[in-house]
C-alpha cells in the first residue's frame, strides 16, 4: 500500500495547477462545514417550518471526530508524506502525524449528517467531501490511505451521531424520530 500511496502523491504533484491550488486552499479551514451546516439549517428551517435542526449531531460530530482522529494519529505515528517521500514538494506543511486525515474524518461525518437531514443536498455534499479529501492529497499533506481511513472513520462517526441524536429526540415527548414537531397523544 505504501508504494501505491507514494505513486499517487507523486502523480498528483505532477498535475498541480495554480487555479486548482487556489480553489483547494478554500477547503483548508474545517469551518467550511460549520458554514455549510448553518446555511442548510436556516434554509430548510425557514422553508419547512419544522424542527429539522440536527444541532446535536453537528456538535457530536465535531467533538468526536477531533477526539478520535487525534487518538488514532498518536496510535499510528505515521509521518506526513512530504517528510518521507523523496521529491514530494508539499503545497502546505501541516504539523503532527498523518493518519487518519482529520479533514477527511470531519468532512465525511458532517456529510453523512447533512445528507441524512437534507436528502436533496446529498449530491453536492458528497462531492464537496470528495474534493476536500482529494485536496489533502493534492497538497501533499496526506496519503490516499489516510484520506480513505478518515472517510471510513467519519462515516462511522456520522452515523453514530445521527443514532444518538435520534435517541435523544425520541426521549423528548412531542418529537418524532424524524425531528418534526408533533403532539404526543398521551
Amino acid at each position: 500500500m505504501q508504494n501505491i500511496d507514494e505513486n499517487i502523491l507523486l502523480f498528483v504533484q505532477g498535475i498541480r495547477w495554480e487555479p486548482l491550488t487556489k480553489l483547494f486552499t478554500f477547503f483548508i479551514p474545517l469551518e467550511i462545514w460549520n458554514i455549510t451546516a448553518i446555511i442548510l439549517v436556516f434554509f430548510f428551517f425557514f422553508r419547512t417550518k419544522t424542527l429539522r435542526v440536527p444541532i446535536v449531531s453537528f456538535v457530536l460530530a465535531k467533538c468526536s471526530s477531533a477526539y478520535c482522529y487525534e487518538i488514532l494519529k498518536h496510535h499510528f505515528h505515521r509521518p506526513r508524506p512530504f517528510l518521507t517521500i523523496k521529491g514530494l514538494v508539499p503545497v502546505i506543511t501541516p504539523h503532527g502525524y498523518s493518519s487518519p486525515s482529520g479533514h477527511a474524518t470531519l468532512a465525511m461525518a458532517m456529510a453523512v449528517i447533512l445528507a441524512y437531514h437534507f436528502p436533496k443536498a446529498r449530491g453536492w455534499v458528497f462531492t464537496l467531501t470528495i474534493l476536500i479529501g482529494f485536496s489533502r492529497i493534492y497538497f501533499g499533506a496526506h496519503y490516499l490511505s489516510d484520506v480513505l481511513g478518515g472517510f471510513l472513520l467519519g462515516g462511522i462517526l456520522g452515523w453514530l451521531c445521527i443514532f444518538f441524536e435520534q435517541a435523544i429526540l425520541s426521549v423528548n415527548k412531542g418529537i418524532k424520530l424524524t425531528g418534526t414537531t408533533q403532539r404526543n397523544p398521551d
